[in-house]
This record gives structure tokens, sequence and C-alpha cells, in this order.
């Protein structure tokens, strides 16, 4: 969603209250079109300012997150630099509802002689920009440059006066009643809804179906709205906006995947309320949204890019296995061969060459079959030959036998890898499972002369509800932790049978196996079923068994225990009741 005015003059609101005489500290470009301020304040400490004019991301509030700073600073930055660094902010406004903010700037020039500077940030999708005036208006530069070749009506270049956006719509704020039911009158053929968002400014379009909602009033053409209908509107959006501005309470909402879809300044009547998420402040929210929505794109990208190369690898396994499995079906092929040999070598006194076959009885039947000959070569030279075709096939099936076993083990850490690289849901996770790659010699450190640290993320953590703890975990590293570390001798281990997935570890605190409820048994079962790759395939065996019955082998791969002793359950993940978790500590 694009950051809205009427959000805006809120986020700006709190900005003029915290951002009250801030100097300017540090000034970094951590993307192409980012600026990010470090700002101190004597009331609020130092604070963190984002300014984008990404056309997808374009947005203006403060943020708590460490944002990474390249080496080389652009070109922009190092000319903000030059005439920020040390300056003062002395004031912050917003023109009516439009999404431009202008930043007042106490600075001194290269002589140390005191000047003003205007740092304006226009928050307009694809039109964005972040510009540098001096005082008397004149750009100093921008972000963005827009040339007479971009467009006519309005070129942004350095020595160019600045000139506001050109601005066509009416601020509701600022209108009466009858001015926005005049406004409100139209015979365009247009939805009320695109009908308001084009004539008035700072509302979206998610704002305007708000309002038509509130009002009772159904899309439809603008031009048929009758009196009453309009007057109503009026009303409503008159309400609904000073409402917004005097008492926000803003919220970002979530789909059904828990994803952020849509922040406001206010809960929206049109999106479920259990889908909801309330901030302390404007800022707080579109910190929030902002990077938890960078934090996904990331995701997404680190997911796809280890999929792709874990997906290589797998095909290149699965041909390798099928060379093996080939050879091994070429071993039954031996055993016809030695029959045949066999048949040659007790029949070598009565056979010359030249002979294309000859009749000999079956050993095991007593009937009478014909064996083929090579008319090209001797009997003792056919027969040599099949001996030395057999020796092969043995050598070959010896080998390949146990390079079959390796593969198919192989097989099944890089089908778990693939699972949990599918279901990963942050980027620790993913730098986890990577951090496993490359343990296993898969791939190569990101940094060859640096050691690859672990990260920070935790198991899944759940209470059943007798009040035992169950842990979950999300990769093959943290699985190995949980078994081999955590897990005390009588902790019960859960698994989905042979499938790939996580370890389940219900910590039982000394509590004998025949003492712990079925309830709470079956849902450790059920929670091994989810996080594995059966968890769509109806009924799942999950067997179990005490941590002291489990054994990793010398130079097994992560995630790998074997075990002999233990019971099995039948669940269907899809149907059991799974709490809420929480990440472990």
């Amino acid at each position: 969603m694009t950051l809205d005015g009427l959000t805006m003059k809120i986020c700006v609101g709190e900005l003029q209250e915290k951002l009250r005489d801030a100097k300017i500290q540090k000034i970094l470009m951590p993307g192409k079109e980012e600026v990010v301020l470090q700002l101190y304040s004597a009331g609020a400490g130092t604070l963190r300012l984002v300014l984008s004019a990404d056309a997808g991301d374009c947005a203006l509030y403060l943020t708590g997150q460490n944002k990474p700073n390249p080496k080389t600073p652009p070109v922009f930055c190092m000319f903000l630099r030059k005439y920020l660094s040390g300056a003062h902010i002395t004031g912050i406004g917003q023109r009516g509802l439009d999404r431009v903010v202008t930043f007042t700037l106490a600075s001194k020039d290269e002589m140390l002689h005191p000047v003003t500077l205007k740092l304006i940030v226009e928050v307009m999708g694809k039109y964005s920009n972040i510009i540098l005036t001096d005082e008397s208006g004149k750009i100093l530069d921008s972000i963005r440059r827009v040339s007479v070749d971009v467009s006519s009506k309005r070129q942004v270049l350095p020595g160019v006066r600045y000139e506001n956006p050109p601005q066509e719509k009416y601020d509701p704020l600022e209108l009466s009643q009858n001015t926005l039911q005049e406004v409100l009158h139209t015979r365009k053929a247009t939805k009320v809804t695109s009908h308001i968002v084009s004539a008035f400014d700072g509302l979206s379009m998610q704002t305007a179906q708000e309002i038509l909602a509130r009002a009772g009033i159904g899309e439809q053409d603008a031009s048929s709205l009758s009196e009453k209908q309009i007057k109503r509107l009026a009303g409503v959006m008159q309400d609904f906006l000073r409402e917004a501005v005097k008492n926000p309470r803003p919220c970002v909402q979530f789909n059904a995947d828990q994803l952020p879809v849509f922040f406001s300044c206010v809960p929206y009547e049109t999106y479920p309320e259990q889908t909801r998420k309330y901030f302390d402040s404007v800022n707080g929210m579109l910190d929030y949204y902002y990077s938890r929505r960078l934090e996904i794109f990331r995701l997404a990208a680190q997911r796809d890019a280890l999929l792709k190369t874990v997906g290589k690898l797998y095909s290149k396994l699965q041909k390798l296995i099928h060379i093996y499995e080939a050879s091994l079906q070429d071993a039954n092929k031996a055993q016809k061969l030695q029959q045949r040999a066999d048949y040659i070598t007790a029949n070598i006194y009565r056979l010359k060459k030249g002979m294309a076959s000859f009749e000999a009885v079956d050993y095991e039947t007593g009937q009478t079959i014909t064996i083929p000959l090579d008319v090209s070569r001797t009997p003792q030279e056919t027969a040599q030959k099949l001996y030395k075709k057999i020796a092969k096939y043995k050598t070959a099936a010896a080998l390949n036998s146990e390079r079959l076993e390796r593969a198919l083990e192989e097989r099944e850490f890089l089908e778990g890898v693939l699972h949990f690289t599918e279901n990963a849901e942050s980027t620790d996770e993913i730098a986890d499972i990577r951090h496993t790659l490359v343990r296993a010699g898969y791939l190569a450190p990101v940094n060859k002369n640096k050691k690859e640290e672990e990260t920070s993320s935790r198991p899944l953590a759940y209470t059943s509800p007798s009040g035992y703890t169950i842990l979950v975990g999300k990769n093959d590293r943290q699985n190995d932790i949980l078994t081999m570390r955590v897990a005390a001798k009588t902790d019960l281990w859960f698994h989905a049978q042979k499938t790939p997935g996580s370890h389940v570890l219900l910590l039982t605190d000394g509590t004998q196996l025949n003492d712990i409820d079925d309830e709470t048994i079956v849902m450790a079962a059920e929670l091994a079923a989810a996080h594995s790759r059966a968890k769509q395939s109806g009924k799942t065996p999950v067997d179990y068994t005490q941590r002291k019955n489990l054994k990793k082998p010398p130079g097994a791969r992560p995630g790998k225990v074997i075990y002999d002793d233990y019971f099995t359950v039948y669940v269907d993940a899809g149907k059991g009741h799974i709490p809420k978790a929480e990440e472990y500590q």
C-alpha cells in the first residue's frame, strides 16, 4: 500500500513533536533511492528518519531498524553530507493533505555563515523525489533529476527554481459540509470511490471504500447518487476524517497467511478485527509495515535462490541414483550370463567354432534348453568373454551398492533441506539452513577467510493443555541442538516416520512415560506430522521414543539419528488443535 496524505498528516504531526531542533549527525544511503538521517534530539535521543523515493516503497517515517550502509557512499549521499551534516531541523510542514513534506534546516556554508536550506520529500509513487533547495527555492540537487525530456511541465534540476507538484484536488479537511456535497456532485460516469479519490487530496482507494461503507452506500456510478446519499456521504466523510486526525489508532491489517497487506491511521470496519495489530504511533506502524515487507521480499529472494541451488544438487543426485540402480539391475543379468557360461564350459568337449547354438539339459528342471554361441569366436573364447563380463558386473554392483546406500541417505538429507527451505519463515532460518549446507560441504562459505557464524533463530515452543513444554526444530541445525544438547534422557522425541521433518521434543521433567497423558502425546505427534513433508497426507505415522534410545552415527549429516526401540502413533496433522507457538529461549 502507498502512504496516503491522511496518514502522512498524522505522521508529520508526530515528527514535529519528536524532531523539534533535532541535529543531523549522520547521513546514510542504504538503497539507491533511500536516505536515512541519523538525528539527535534532546527530548527523544538518537533517532533514524527514513526518506524513500522508491516507486514501490516511497515513504517517510522514523525507524528502529539498523539499515546496512554501503562501503562507498553514492554521489547524492556525499552531496547531502556536504550541505546537511550538523544541520538542525527548525520546521516540518505539509501542504494540506498533499504527500509533500518540507524540512526547514538551519545549517552553515563553507565560510561557516548561517544558511537556511529546505529538504523536500515528495512521496508520490513513481514520481517520488528527495530535493534540496536553498532559502530562495533554487534546487541544489535531487535524488532523481527530471529533465524536459521526461516532463515538459515540471523540471527538477540543479539551478532550477523549485515548484510544488501541480495540485487540482480539494483538501477535504478544509471544506465545509456544503462544499463537500458540491464536490461530490458529478455527472461523470465513474464509480463513487474513484470519484472520491480523484476529487479529494490525501485519500486512498481503501479510505474511499471505508467512507462509502460507513455511509451505508453501495458501490455505484457517482452520477446516480441521490441528494440524500450525497448529504449522508459528505457528513460521514467529514466526521471520519476529523476523528482520524484527532484520535488516531494506527494499525496494520493481515491476510489469512499473516502477511501485512494494509495499514491505516484508524481501524477500518471493512477489514476484520481479528487480523489487526495496533501500534502506539503512526511512525511505529509504518516502521513495522515497511520493515516486515522488506523482510518478506528478502526471505522470498533468499528462499528461491536456495531452492534453486539445492534443487540442482538434488537433480544431479537423482541421476546418480538411477545409474546405481541400473548397475544393480545389471547384477541380475550377471546371473543369467553365469548360467550361460557354465553350460558352455560343461559342454566344451562337444562344441566347435562356427556353431550358432547348442542344446543342453537344464540342471533344475530337466528340460532341454538352447544356449546361444558367438559364431565369430571359439567356445572357449565365448566363455572367457562371458566370465570377464560377469566379473565386471559383480565388481560394479559391489561398489554401486555402497554408493547407492550413501546416495539414498544423501537424498533423504537434501529432501529435508528442501522441506525446511520451503517452510522457512525468516531470513535467519534461511541462514541456518545455508550454514548447515556449508558444514555438510555442499556450499562454500560466503567469506572463505572468516568462519561463518550461526544465527540466532530459535526452535518453536508450545505448551500442552497439561502444561508440558513441546519444542519443534525448524531446520537440521535446530534439530541437532534439540536432540543432542537440550533433551534429557527421559524426554520424549517425536518424528514423522520415514519422511523429512522436524525433531519434536516433549520435555517431561523426569515424568515417567506411562504417567504422561494421551492428549499431550497426541499433540506432540500432531506437531511432528504438521512440521513434516507428510503434513498433507492425511493419517501420518509418527514414531516416538525416549531420548536415551537415540544415537547419532559417526560422521552422520546434521539432523540424522537412528533408533530401534520406539512406539508409533497415527495422527492427522490437519485436524489437530495446534496452539500458538512462541520462540524457545
